[in-house]
């Protein structure tokens, strides 16, 4: 049995876990905070600080592959020498993460290679989306409508550095790209759907796209793998305008929610296949077709509704569990307690169609109201 050490145990470990239990392995989680959310998930769970080496250099010497599952460059770095002292493999690219850590080193890179990108503030017109250079996700996101919405940013964000691009309405999607350095795997475009805080709330696997898009995607994906030569794993995020994607940012970990929903269409482990290409398999990679939708989101039940929500809201869960069949969804990873009412969780729902699959959610929001006696709450999508 192949062990696998998952450093940090948030929102990426608890999708690194759930895929590396999903692949056959033992797995043991690292994080600092004794209560992180994936704590649960994993066979065993160690509270430590990365950077005691006492402590860290006889897990690595356990391990046959580690994980980090963090966004940490100091931890990134560290964990990196570890693997390099014991002869570990480390399935992470501090290299390209270096660049994909910056917004305005990727834009630099972007425009290098002639890829298509949204216009460049003040070279563009309103609105505008401002986002902190280095941080991903949805914190510190801003839409500003006039310039002095965005002096006012600059202002209050005067001790961060910021990226402004013209906003673009339209789909967005996501492709993660895997590697050995010689050899790239594009397992599934997936639709990245947002909240109101530009929190993801929801992944479409596979993305329901026109044939030429799919073809962009897969273009801008082979041209990034080829210029970073990736030895891990990064995903790409691009927005549709007119039937032409625009490349927003590319981030060279392991991202959360997408490689789920992946696995759930298709059946590709993205851990399993960095694992595989870690230790020297790359022969036993296959790329295989969708074979059902998976929609994937986050709910919160509590005060008198049911929300579908951003990803954030797992950050504050405490024993995660997996339970298949939760009110007739295919599998929830979720806090909830028998008969709580005041919970959050991942819900995952597949169907032969987008449409079925949802209308299997709904399904499941109401069963799920019944069963928990709250059927005049309200539900909030």
């Amino acid at each position: 049995m192949i062990n696998i050490l998952v450093i940090g145990a948030k929102l990426q470990g608890v999708e690194a876990i759930y895929l590396a239990k999903k692949a056959g392995y033992h797995v043991t989680a690292l994080d600092h905070n004794a209560d992180a959310p994936g704590r649960d998930l994993a066979d065993e769970f160690v509270k430590a600080d990365v950077f005691d080496e006492e402590e860290m250099l006889p897990l690595f010497l356990k391990a046959d592959v580690v994980l980090p599952a963090i966004e940490d460059h100091e931890v990134i770095v560290k964990v990196d020498e570890y693997g390099r002292k014991m002869g570990t493999k480390v399935m992470f690219d501090v290299n390209v993460y270096n660049i994909s850590r910056s917004k305005h080193r990727s834009i630099e890179l972007f425009q290098k290679n002639r890829l298509p990108i949204p216009a460049i503030y003040p070279d563009c017109v309103f609105p505008v989306i401002l986002k902190p250079d280095g941080e991903s996700g949805s914190k510190h996101v801003k839409k500003a409508y006039c310039r002095r919405e965005v002096e006012e940013y600059l202002e209050t964000h005067k001790n961060i550095h910021t990226v402004i691009q013209e906003y673009l309405e339209g789909a967005s999607y996501s492709l993660e790209v895997i590697g050995d350095g010689e050899h790239f795997y594009f397992p599934q475009i997936t639709e990245v759907i947002v909240d109101d805080e530009y929190d993801c709330k929801r992944i479409v696997a596979p993305a329901n796209m026109e044939a030429q898009e799919k073809q962009q995607m897969l273009e801008i994906g082979q041209r990034l793998a080829e210029i970073l030569k990736i030895k891990g794993i990064f995903d790409i995020e691009v927005i549709s305008q007119a039937g032409k994607l625009k490349l927003l940012e590319i981030d060279a970990r392991l991202p959360s929610q997408t490689p789920i929903s992946v696995y759930h269409s298709t059946g590709m482990n993205m851990v399993e296949m960095m694992t595989e290409l870690a230790l020297g398999n790359a022969e036993s990679i296959r790329i295989l077709p969708a074979k059902q939708v998976c929609l994937y989101q986050q709910i919160q039940v509590c005060d008198g509704k049911i929300k579908v929500t951003g990803e954030h809201i797992i950050g504050s869960c405490r024993q995660l569990k997996i339970r298949k069949g939760f009110f007739g969804c295919i599998e929830a990873i979720t806090d909830y307690e028998e008969g709580s009412r005041d919970w959050k969780g991942i819900i995952i729902v597949t169907g032969e169609t987008e449409q079925q699959a949802h209308e299997t959610f709904l399904m499941f929001i109401q069963q799920l109201k019944k069963g928990l006696g709250i059927e005049d709450w309200e539900f909030i999508e």
